[in-house]
């Protein structure tokens, strides 16, 4: 098990930052303004309020193709990074101000001259995230020319690093804490809302963050898909399931979903035909995905779902992973895919997962695990037993 040391902390910073600069000096970038909290993260091992921070606009990293990061905080927070090596300066924010357009103006002056500071040309187009409308018209009026960085982050990001990896597998042992201790508590009388704090109460103590989600589903409510927890108490003969959603250690995002049985009452016929379909669905899909394949023809190879169970199919079979959902994903054989070229490498982090459930019916199951890629083919990164009462 990885050591969360000094050492360990700045070789992952270090890492990332150098995949990031050579995304960018292959996209032909000189520079980029971050506000994506995963984003600044990645860049610069800096992350403060990051649920906060990712619904306004109060911290931001300018990253040169070469060089030290530029980090914008939270005025109340630059004291926390005095280790980072990264240059971290007071963030001017616009945000809950009554004259935006004059803070934005003064952010926008700041962000120049940044740029200049780390040696970016100011004819230079920007690559930007995402952006209020205040700071974008500033930068604008600027003369700042502006590009889209998501090719870039995405493609620095897709390979992780042996930092990451290990991070992965620390978050891991986590997500297994997490799903026993769920799995323990499912009793008739529980309401989904106390498992939920069961599962985050798990992570929390073991040193994770927060959950992106609070998929905790039972009963009628697991059908359809994307409900969250409720009030609902389990009943006996319920099925339940949770999709973690969990964002670990260092920020790491972890998705491992799956579906129990409550009670002693048996298993009726359309909760073992959707379990047993759903289980036999993703032990084929793992052996499809091997590197070097691209995701169009990992859909192709894919096996096929059930008819039944197509109206209601999960948005994709694939998605990456890292410190939030990422690239590249697979999409269903009869859907658009969103990257059909891009190959399946070596450490690449992904998730395979789905949703089984009739149209109009009371159950649905969802499973899914995440995976590092190896020569060889997918590692389950934690492989939480399935339900055997229901195979």
């Amino acid at each position: 098990m990885i050591a969360l040391d000094d050492g360990f902390l700045a070789r992952l910073r270090t890492g990332r930052l150098e995949r990031l600069q050579a995304s960018m000096r292959a996209h032909g970038v000189e520079s980029c303004l971050l506000f994506n909290e995963p984003n600044v993260r990645y860049a610069t091992g800096v992350s403060a309020m990051p649920i906060w921070s990712n619904t306004t606009f109060v911290n931001c990293a300018v990253v040169p193709a070469q060089g030290r990061p530029v980090v914008f905080m939270h005025g109340n927070s630059v004291h926390l990074f005095e280790g980072i090596d990264a240059d971290v300066r007071p963030m001017h924010a616009w945000e809950f101000i009554d004259d935006a357009e004059t803070e934005a103006a003064v952010f926008a002056c700041e962000i120049v001259e940044a740029r200049r500071e780390v040696g970016v040309d100011d004819g230079s187009p920007l690559a930007v995230d995402r952006l209020g409308t205040p700071g974008f018209l500033a930068l604008e009026r600027e003369g700042v020319r502006f590009v889209d960085s998501a090719a870039i982050t995405a493609d620095a990001r897709e390979i992780k690093t042996p930092e990451e990896v290990g991070l992965l597998e620390l978050n891991a042992e986590i997500v297994l804490r997490m799903l026993a201790s769920f799995e323990s508590a499912i009793a008739p009388g529980m309401r989904e809302c106390d498992l939920l704090a069961v599962l985050v109460g798990t992570l929390l103590r073991s040193g994770g963050e927060h959950v992106a989600t609070n998929t905790v589903c039972s009963g009628p409510n697991t059908n359809p898909w994307r409900a969250e927890a409720t009030a609902h108490a389990i009943e006996d003969g319920d099925l339940v399931y949770v999709d973690t959603d969990a964002i670990g250690v260092e920020g790491y995002f972890f998705c491992v979903s799956r579906t129990f049985h409550c009670g002693d009452a048996r298993p009726t016929a359309a909760q073992l035909d959707a379990y047993r379909a759903a289980h036999e669905w993703l032990m084929r899909m793992r052996e499809v995905v091997r590197p070097g394949l691209t995701c169009a023809e990992i859909a192709e190879r894919a096996p096929r779902i059930p008819e039944r169970y197509l109206p209601q199919r999960y948005e994709c079979m694939i998605h990456g992973v890292g410190l939030e959902e990422e690239s590249p994903s697979v999409a269903h054989p009869m859907d658009a895919q969103p990257n059909p070229h891009r190959v399946i490498r070596e450490n690449m982090a992904l998730v395979i997962e789905l949703y089984f459930g009739d149209a109009g019916g009371r159950d649905g199951v969802k499973l899914g695990d995440q995976v590092l890629i190896t020569r060889d083919g997918p590692r389950v990164l934690a492989p939480y037993p399935y339900e055997m009462r229901l195979l």
